[in-house]
């Protein structure tokens, strides 16, 4: 429980404070984690693939993210999707309605759980209880710009995928 609500902790810092830049690895990420988050489980649908290709840029100067969005994704905006991944809760709840969904399993209390374009805010219509097993969110897919956050993508009124 302890290690659980540590975790929304870190997830509330990171979405609130943004992330800052390390080396080539991904901002906030320590050398050497990304390889270990790729041999853990993560999601292999292909919206991430999708969401993937818009490209990440970081401006350690003004501590912003930029994303430079493809069609694809642009042609998404206000439809419904499903969004299959890993809960981040974001309101220290165990029953949660703000959370991030992530492509990658998160593998540290204090780092970003994947790139900007591997994250989705999610904004659940009924509390889901969290899990550590992927789960899938249908929802209206909104792009946000918000690149203080490293935030860029939001399913609004989602509900899960049984």
């Amino acid at each position: 429980m302890i290690v659980r609500r540590l975790g929304v902790l870190a997830a509330l810092l990171l979405v609130l404070g943004g992330w800052k830049q390390t080396t080539m690895v991904l901002p906030g990420q320590p050398t050497g984690e990304r390889a270990a988050q790729d041999q853990l489980p993560h999601s292999q649908s292909p919206l991430w693939a999708t969401l993937g290709k818009c490209a990440v840029r970081f401006d350690q100067r003004k501590g912003v993210f930029s994303i430079q969005l493809t069609p694809d994704v642009r042609g998404m905006d206000g439809r419904d999707i499903d969004a299959n991944g890993f809960v981040l809760p974001l309101d220290g709840s165990d029953n949660t309605r703000h959370f991030l969904l992530t492509k990658r399993t998160p593998v540290c209390l204090f780092c970003p759980p994947g790139e900007p374009n591997e994250v989705i805010e999610v904004r659940s219509k009924k509390a889901i209880a969290w899990d550590d097993d992927l789960v899938t969110m249908k929802g209206r897919f909104k792009l946000t710009n918000d690149g203080e956050k490293g935030v860029f993508f939001m399913l609004m009124d989602a509900e899960p995928v049984r």
